[in-house]
């Protein structure tokens, strides 16, 4: 196999010094050598950026850039982007881990197959605090109900009908479990927003709309690793539901503009919005906001347009979705609030169950 394909990989990097250096010798130990690495320095205040400079001076595939000041995740993948000299861009997180053949699988397809977007099965790890893992979850091709090991297409209706495919089991929205076609993004002045939580989605979203070849592959190559650490886009979210509101209009818009918005992917994003608006007032319960208070919410999140149109298309063939979000689509708040209190105890002293149980989709 030919080494002539170039990988950018850019990684943001904040407040990591516990995991990049797992993260970078990930990438250090890769069987394919034709890549190189832009570490983004957003202003760390710890340790995180001695470490990818020492990484920078023992690997001349390692470069470090320092922001002045700190910007976001977002700015630093701008960044990132404005440096990336490969054929195609992959967006890491420095608190992951990464399957040593990582980049050599992705070449090899994209040598078979030279498409603008490559997208990778991972798995969900999470881990309690001395890093053992209590619960994993794979997140691959078959669960979209192929049975090869990789689909490829050029089909404008199949890409379309596959990112809806990939949103429902979560696959679409991470940025790290992607090749993209750096020319598409460049050509296009394609960036991430400077908006905190939903920004990859809206990246892949405005890439899918030049995208005329996706493969993805059934090999597990992404560790997504979930420590209890404060991640690089999360933390404290202001405008939790306004932001997945945005995600959410965003596909639908999408998929109207393909005409492919039929009731499976309605009944996708059905899901998705009321699965946001539970957590939403799980996360005022949290923040001491009032009973009262949050049932007036309820009330005028029910007159809305998106609320309407999607409390129409909750699928029912799943109890446990029927259990948590029907009283939501049918306008009953107060049981809603019920099991959001219950959800608030569940997540404060069970925390494995409650991880568990946020993966139902």
């Amino acid at each position: 196999m030919s080494e002539e394909i170039k990988f950018s990989v850019i990684m943001p990097t904040y407040g990591v010094g516990d995991y990049i250096g797992d993260a970078l010798g990930c990438l250090q130990m890769q069987t394919y050598d034709n890549f190189e690495v832009i570490i983004v320095d957003d202003c760390s205040p710890d340790s995180s950026g001695d470490i990818a400079r020492g990484y920078m001076e023992r690997d001349d595939r390692f470069y470090y850039v320092k922001h002045e000041t700190n910007q976001g995740v977002s700015a630093a993948r701008n960044t990132g982007i404005e440096h990336a000299t490969g054929d195609y861009i992959l967006f890491l997180d420095p608190d992951d881990l990464y399957e040593r053949n990582l980049l050599r699988v992705c070449a090899a397809a994209l040598e078979r197959n030279p498409v603008d977007l490559l997208v990778y099965s991972f798995t969900e790890d999470y881990r309690n605090a001395a890093g053992k893992i209590e619960f994993m979850k794979g997140i691959t091709l078959d669960m979209m109900d192929y049975d090869d090991d990789m689909v490829t297409t050029s089909d404008a209706a199949t890409i379309h009908k596959m990112a809806m495919q990939m949103e429902a089991i979560t696959m679409l929205g991470y940025p790290w479990n992607k090749c993209y076609k750096t020319s598409i993004i460049k050509e296009n002045n394609l960036q991430y927003q400077k908006i905190k939580h939903v920004e990859d989605i809206l990246f892949n979203c405005d890439f899918l709309d030049y995208t005329t070849s996706l493969t993805v592959l059934n090999d597990v190559l992404y560790h997504y690793r979930n420590q209890g650490q404060v991640r690089l886009t999360g933390g404290e979210i202001e405008d939790y539901f306004k932001l997945q509101k945005i995600r959410i209009e965003r596909i639908y818009d999408q998929q109207q503009k393909w005409k492919t918005c039929d009731f499976e992917a309605l009944g996708t994003l059905s899901k998705e919005y009321f699965r946001s608006f539970q957590s939403a007032m799980v996360r005022q319960l949290e923040s001491g906001v009032k009973t009262d208070d949050i049932l007036k919410w309820c009330n005028a999140e029910a007159e809305t347009e998106l609320y309407q149109n999607l409390r129409r298309y909750m699928p029912e063939d799943s109890k446990t979705l029927k259990l948590l979000y029907k009283p939501l689509t049918e306008g009953m708040f107060g049981t809603a609030l019920r099991r959001a209190r219950l959800m608030k105890y569940t997540k404060s002293h069970f925390p494995g169950v409650f991880n568990r149980a946020k993966q139902l989709r």
